[in-house]
């Protein structure tokens, strides 16, 4: 009853404001994690475009009614504006709810957290109130209006600024109430009595600030949350963690797939799907990450292009190292294009994923293991030890069997994982039957690009790869550039299928090169192997002439 009154209250929410939600610009790398003026400046990052203003209750309502809008938000978003930048907004509640919500009967929740998201010691974030209690839901609805009406009050030149607001409705930004658990076991909710308090609070805040984004973490939502989005929200906006936070990640294939099937329902709708991400101190912190951060912060980077993501949060630290900006550069190019025909550039970066969940490609008679246990290190590594010939390595292989937040403890790189991309990163720009023409290549150098690769193996008779572009990405003329491997002496071409492509002769300089040809009217992209040594190549790229 209560999902059911709750539909009702956002159709009737966007009837009365009579506004139809637009995006708005500001897409493209954004800091992490909460900003101030002075943090960062687009001078210090060309490619920064928007800041996260992330706030807390406490600071904002210090006392019952009385709010600092205009301290905390309003002088803020005029330091963004001189510099050019959008902002993202978001109040943290939970475990920032003022002191005065206790006073006022609200019980505390004590949880057993002591360790943060990067297995450190901590004794923060524990405390939480109570949130289905009347007095505690009085005052968090409460301050959603209040804020709600500061900005749609504010001067249209910062209201704009404004790309999302997030409804952070439990701990922090994430999709639960607490981390960790209730010590008082009494005083834990059930999923069902949770969901129905987020969408209450996602109700709220549609309601509160007509025609604004509202966006929520897509990590917890079932199928009814989703269902709720789509057919109340007029932009569907998400966070969608675990496409931002690396590149090798458990059971991604499985929630790229889902986030395909709501974006292609928002599609038939005629509504737009809006997604952020962020990548935390864990490019500092882990093994796989901090041993090559550029190299790390770039795959990142391209796979947060192909899970489609609009805004990617970068620790400012990482953004002002220009050693990680051609990471930050490929992200922007790509960044809110969600449709083919409008789209300026399409892309395939080439990789192999070796997925342990696969017993098609990775027989259990081979390679061991079943398909219900995904905890068998010795099937990850007799994987990796078939293709280690390739380059193909599992430092930690105890982290790949787990899930997304311990896969990215890895203390080096592993190369088998569970339910991970199988194949290549892209957007626009598909691979027909990877692996036909083609060697999967890891850890091929420690260059940004050396990751991983394709490459052609002549003597097995691998020597074409064949790509095929979307349908709708048409073009009279295309101008495709391939990043390859210049090494050794051998010859290939790059062209289009039936006739004679451009011949490229390696020099033998041991440096990745890029190759541009200008065709007409492309569809299909070939890559043939004429003669000598194996090339490797990491990516192709086409852009609208």
């Amino acid at each position: 009853m209560i999902r059911k009154a709750l539909i009702c209250i956002g159709l009737l929410a966007f009837s009365a404001a009579g506004v139809k939600a637009e995006v708005k610009s500001g897409f493209g790398i954004s800091s992490w994690a909460g900003w101030k003026p002075g943090d960062i400046s687009r001078a210090e990052c060309p490619e920064l475009r928007s800041v996260p203003l992330i706030l807390k209750w406490d600071d904002l309502e210090p006392t019952p009614g009385k709010y600092l809008f205009e301290e905390k938000i309003g002088k803020p978003l005029e330091a963004a504006d001189a510099d050019g930048l959008f902002v993202t907004l978001m109040i943290w509640v939970g475990p920032d709810a003022p002191e005065w919500i206790y006073s006022k009967g609200v019980p505390v929740v004590t949880t057993d957290r002591d360790v943060n998201a990067l297995g450190q010691k901590t004794n923060k974030q524990s405390k939480y109130p109570t949130y289905l209690h009347p007095e505690y839901k009085k005052a968090f609805f409460g301050l959603i209006d209040a804020f709600g009406s500061y900005i749609n009050t504010l001067p249209p030149a910062l209201r704009e600024r404004v790309v999302m607001v997030q409804c952070a409705e439990g701990s922090t930004g994430d999709g639960q109430p607490w981390k960790g658990k209730p010590i008082d076991k009494e005083q834990d909710i059930s999923d069902e009595d949770w969901n129905d308090f987020r969408l209450e609070a996602w109700a709220h805040y549609q309601k509160a600030m007509p025609g604004m984004p509202i966006l929520v973490n897509a990590d917890a939502n079932g199928g009814e949350e989703s269902q709720w989005l789509i057919d109340n929200m007029q932009v569907i906006a998400l966070k969608q963690g675990m496409f931002s936070h690396g590149y090798l990640v458990s059971d991604n294939d499985n929630r790229l797939a889902k986030h395909a099937a709501i974006e292609s329902e928002a599609n038939k709708r005629g509504k737009r799907v809006l997604m952020r991400g962020e990548m935390d101190a864990e490019l500092f912190e882990m093994g796989w990450s901090k041993r090559n951060i550029p190299q790390a912060l770039y795959w990142s980077g391209l796979f947060a292009s192909h899970g489609r993501l609009d805004i990617w949060n970068v620790p400012t630290k990482a953004l002002k190292d220009k050693a990680n900006w051609p990471a930050l550069v490929f992200f922007n190019k790509y960044a809110g294009q969600r449709n083919a025909s409008t789209a300026p550039a399409a892309f395939c970066a080439l990789r192999d994923g070796l997925d342990a969940s696969n017993f098609d490609r990775f027989p259990a008679s081979k390679f061991g293991g079943k398909p219900e246990n995904k905890k068998d290190a010795e099937r990850y590594l007799k994987i990796a030890q078939d293709y280690a010939a390739y380059g193909a390595r599992m430092d930690d292989p105890q982290k790949a069997t787990g899930g997304g937040m311990i896969n990215r403890k890895a203390t080096g790189p592993n190369d088998v994982g569970w339910g991970t991309v199988p194949g290549n990163y892209s957007r626009f720009l598909t691979q027909i039957d990877p692996g036909s023409g083609d060697v999967g290549r890891w850890n091929i150098d420690e260059t940004i690009y050396g990751r991983f690769g394709r490459a052609f193996e002549h003597q097995s008779g691998k020597k074409q790869m064949r790509f095929q572009l979307d349908p709708a990405f048409e073009s009279k003329t295309a101008k495709v550039t391939v990043t390859y491997l210049d090494k050794g002496t051998g010859v290939w071409s790059l062209g289009v299928p039936g006739k004679d492509g451009t011949r490229i002769e390696n020099s033998n300089s041991g440096e990745w090169k890029t190759k541009t040809v200008i065709l007409p009217e492309v569809s299909e992209i070939v890559l043939n192997y004429e003669l000598g040594e194996d090339t490797v190549f990491h990516l192709i790229e086409v852009e609208k002439t």
